[in-house]
């Protein structure tokens, strides 16, 4: 609704959001039919489709704005959809109660051309205002599409569910948006990349098929145009979590680009793009202090991971009852450019003894300390 917003909607003075970490969905039930405006939002393969349609009773709304230039789009996080041909709109204002969102925010306004019939539109970050076509006529009958192509759910940041906004007991003295269960479209999330070295990193993200089999892979690249994809891999139906691809063979000290994509039986989803840059070719040690293992009463497995990062690294952990650890394990030498699991054993500790420990790494660019952790020793017996 930007045309909207930058002319009229100057003259408001709109509440500042609270970050929402719960959705909270209104007037949730089920009818055989809608009364009021109802606009339904589905998954339809790699587009999101809203159909709305209905009467709208403007009793108890005032006419705030007449001829303002309204623009298809959506906004979840401020409670926004403008559904229909971006058109010149009225703009009603009352005592409308309702959800002040319906998802998160993705972008501010996400904006489509691909959109037929009457504007129509709720708005709840300005006091919840009603938007109908110019000089609409109470109750008069209404209906509109719009379609976001190559959007997703997670994509557009919508949360489905259905919400509620009234100004009145009457029939048609409501606004309703349904969205529709995504029905098996893969839902997704690009994490940040692990493990990153000077020629090799660890793509990671969340994937839940929505109860089907779901294959999914990486693409990234120098940029956003990607050019490159890891080996396919596959997800079955119930499962839901991490996943992750490694790759290889790239450049030092360059920023690379990468998504996560799936598909299944509903259609193919794109993660969000993110980047990450490789370690320059060589450089100080990247370490990693990790949980103890193998704990007794009396000995204990320290362990840790190291990339030397292209020069001969020493490494070792420091321990002790303090932080001040005050022994260390003999010195391990270690070379290249990858992530190398790091090890020590104890023995000789008191049994039911608080130790702290961390992994110590050093080579002619300098000196990295992992962060400290804790173990416990069993009781003696």
């Amino acid at each position: 609704m930007k045309a909207m917003k930058t002319t009229s909607f100057k003259l408001f003075q709109p509440a500042t959001l609270a970050a929402l970490a719960v959705i909270t969905l209104w007037g949730v039930s089920i009818r055989h039919a809608e009364a009021g405006y109802t606009v339904t939002l589905q998954q339809v393969g790699p587009s999101v489709v809203a159909t709305g349609s209905g009467a709208i009773d403007l009793t108890g709304l005032s006419l705030d704005f007449h001829h303002i230039l309204t623009e298809t789009d959506m906004e979840p996080a401020n409670g926004g959809i403008f559904t229909g041909t971006t058109a010149f709109a009225d703009i009603y204002r009352g005592n409308v109660s309702g959800p002040s969102s319906f998802g998160f925010e993705i972008e501010d306004a996400i904006y489509t051309h691909n959109a037929s019939g009457d504007m129509v539109g709720i708005y709840s970050v300005l006091g919840n205002i009603v938007v109908v076509p110019q000089g609409y006529i109470s109750g008069t009958p209404l209906s509109n599409t719009a379609t976001w192509t190559g959007w997703s759910y997670a994509v557009l940041g919508v949360a489905p569910g259905t919400y509620v906004w009234t100004w009145g007991p009457g029939a048609n003295q409501k606004f309703t948006l349904k969205i529709l269960p995504s029905n098996g479209y893969p839902i997704l999330t690009t994490n940040r990349a692990a493990f990153i070295t000077s020629f090799s990193a660890t793509l990671k993200g969340s994937l839940s098929g929505d109860g089907l089999n779901t294959t999914f892979h990486f693409e990234y690249g120098t940029t956003a145009s990607y050019g490159l994809t890891t080996a396919p891999q596959t997800q079955t139906g119930g499962t839901s979590g991490l996943v992750s691809a490694n790759i290889n063979g790239l450049t030092a000290h360059t920023t690379y680009h990468f998504r996560i994509v799936a598909s299944n039986a509903t259609g193919t989803n794109f993660g969000r793009d993110r980047t990450f840059t490789t370690l320059t070719l060589t450089g100080p040690p990247v370490v990693t202090t990790n949980p103890a293992t193998n704990v007794t009463a009396e000995s204990a497995t320290l362990n840790g991971t190291l990339d030397p990062h292209g020069l001969r690294t020493t490494v070792y952990f420091q321990y002790g009852t303090t932080t001040s650890y005050g022994s260390r394990t003999p010195n391990q030498i270690k070379a290249g450019n990858n992530y190398q699991n790091v090890l020590a054993t104890l023995s000789g500790l008191a049994g039911s003894t608080r130790y702290h420990f961390r992994i110590v790494a050093s080579n002619a660019a300098g000196t990295r300390y992992g962060s400290d952790r804790i173990l416990r020793t069993h009781l003696a017996p």
